[in-house]
């Protein structure tokens, strides 16, 4: 009878132990982001190639996407204090959350979220909200960003202190509390202007994760809302924003100007989707 090699018994080992160690572990080894804190009433969180319901107190990764059904909301409390509140339909990427350096990187695939940003003081610090076709910015303050497949476009409404909202070529607008502006495509932010009352109260309501502002109360109350009405003092200046490169994250990069002079280019949340490779709980 023949006697096994013993490199050929360790490799057996060696599979049998990969086999049977969790499958999440490999994520449980990416940096911490943080934990979610309310699910309303089903979220599933991506992970690699699984699909992973939420539950309240369960953590978060770099890596990990927010991913909520119809009529679904969450929200993330993130290592740092920041707060996440993600509306129904959405797709929310933490691509980079660094509390020591205070650097925050979102991708924001479709839907809407409600970021309530902790103050950033270190240098190079940044809490950014990117979308297939533009990036939001936000120091010590709070915005709501959405972006519809459809339309290829994305909104950004600035609740408190200062925000910004940039196209992939770098042009950007500064936001006081009150103001929104959009980018669509491949071209610039429009100017800022005062957000409607009725574009306040949906941004606010579409994103309440708790109390009475979930079923469509503001989140963040009457006094708050008015507070957006008639304008706030602006936070410190908005730290510059620098587009992330396709390497961290898949996402489309800068136009080139050939390609902004000759129209709108390909929908990029497809040639995001396209570059990661479909994953479950994307939209097709």
């Amino acid at each position: 009878m023949k006697t096994r090699h013993p490199a050929i018994s360790l490799i057996a080992l060696l599979v049998s132990a990969l086999l049977v160690m969790p499958m999440d572990l490999a994520a449980q080894q990416a940096p911490s982001a943080g934990k979610i804190t309310t699910v309303l009433p089903i979220v599933n969180v991506i992970r690699g190639q699984e699909q992973i319901p939420a539950a309240v107190n369960a953590q978060v990764f770099w890596g990990d996407t927010i991913n909520t059904g119809h009529l679904a909301r969450a929200r993330v409390s993130l290592d740092d204090g920041s707060i996440l509140s993600v509306g129904s339909d959405s797709n929310l990427l933490i691509g980079k959350h660094d509390p020591a350096a205070q650097q925050t990187e979102l991708d924001l695939n479709y839907g809407r979220v409600r970021a309530k940003a902790a103050a950033l003081v270190k240098p190079d610090a940044h809490f950014r909200v990117r979308t297939p076709v533009g990036v939001a910015g936000v120091v010590g303050t709070e915005l709501v960003v959405i972006f519809d497949t459809t339309t290829a476009q994305m909104n950004v409404v600035c609740l408190e202190g200062t925000c910004q909202a940039c196209d992939l070529a770098g042009n950007c607008v500064t936001l006081h509390a009150g103001q929104e502006s959009s980018v669509h495509n491949n071209s610039a932010p429009t100017a800022p202007s005062p957000a409607s009352p009725v574009n306040v109260a949906d941004a606010v309501n579409t994103t309440a994760t708790s109390g009475a502002g979930a079923a469509g109360a503001s989140g963040i109350g009457a006094v708050g809302v008015t507070a957006i009405g008639v304008g706030a003092a602006a936070a410190a200046a908005v730290a510059t924003i620098v587009v992330r490169s396709v390497s961290k994250t898949p996402t489309c990069g800068t136009p080139s100007p050939t390609a902004l002079a000759s129209g709108p280019t390909a929908n990029c949340a497809t040639a995001n989707r396209a570059a990661r490779g479909k994953t479950p709980g994307q939209k097709p």
